[in-house]
């Protein structure tokens, strides 16, 4: 059953969901527009002189970092809008009467929202890429390839990667699978501490949408306060690398414990005190 309601949720949210990864699309192909200015080549050639189209292309990488933002939160506002739609306003009757566990309705939503999150990520990690991309291809000198430009700086990277293993115990491969680990795990709690502030939202008998978002920033807050406080009580004495790997391990931790919580507060809501508007 869990798997018809996570069909039946792609349905509902997917329309919205590849607006956004087109979005990121567009967003991108203006980003690499942006680095056809002359004004790049004349730089690394040293005969620069400034133009519009040369101010134009700075605001359009300018805007282009806005609306990657955008498209970030945007997916979230959506996803949270969604949420409450179908499950606290007169669209949820439908939702609560379905012959399925409570559990399966959360855990439904939870998996497809958070697969959105993580591939609405990823996309804007890949239009990050073909902008550097863009960017190395627009200044790099006459008679090299991307590839050789690439090859380069990941040769480059690795003599920095061997002094920052050996000098500051920094290990960059250990910490990018660690970020990598981290990266895939929260899409899913934020969505989770996403609908847990709006579920909170609903023990109050007025304004439900203006407290869920009050209680969503303070969640937030205090989320950013102990990830700080444990890191200061316990890597205070750490290496750099000790301290950016458990520094992101923490962030995911705690992370991870507040949306534990915070799905058991949408389950006794949904189940002990839905209140539909």
């Amino acid at each position: 059953m869990l798997g018809k309601l996570m069909k039946h949720e792609w349905k509902s949210t997917y329309k919205v969901g590849c607006m956004m990864l087109f979005a990121t699309i567009v967003i991108t192909f203006f980003g690499w527009m942006a680095f056809q200015s002359p004004m790049w080549q004349n730089m690394e050639s040293g005969r620069y002189r400034a133009s519009i189209l040369d101010a134009l292309s700075i605001v359009t990488i300018i805007m282009y970092a806005f609306m990657l933002v955008g498209v970030m939160y945007g997916i979230l506002i959506y996803l949270g809008v969604h949420f409450y739609r179908t499950m606290y306003t007169d669209q949820g009757y439908l939702t609560h009467t379905l012959p399925v566990t409570k559990h399966q309705i959360l855990g439904s939503k939870i998996l497809v929202s958070g697969l959105w999150m993580l591939f609405v990520t990823l996309a804007i990690f890949l239009s990050v890429v073909i902008l550097i991309s863009s960017l190395i291809a627009a200044i790099m000198p006459a008679g090299y390839s991307l590839s050789e430009a690439w090859s380069e700086i990941f040769s480059t990277l690795g003599v920095w990667s061997d002094w920052f293993k050996y000098e500051l115990d920094f290990d960059i491969a250990r910490t990018l699978c660690v970020l990598l680990f981290c990266a895939l795990l929260s899409p899913f709690t934020m969505v989770t501490i996403l609908f847990g502030a709006i579920s909170v939202g609903q023990f109050f008998t007025k304004c439900r949408v203006l407290m869920a978002i009050v209680c969503y920033i303070g969640i937030m807050i205090v989320q950013s306060m102990l990830s700080s406080l444990l890191q200061n009580v316990v890597l205070w004495q750490s290496s750099l690398g000790s301290y950016m790997d458990i520094s992101n391990v923490f962030n995911t931790l705690i992370g991870l414990l507040m949306a534990i919580g915070l799905y058991v507060v949408s389950w006794l809501v949904i189940s002990k005190k839905l209140n539909m508007e």
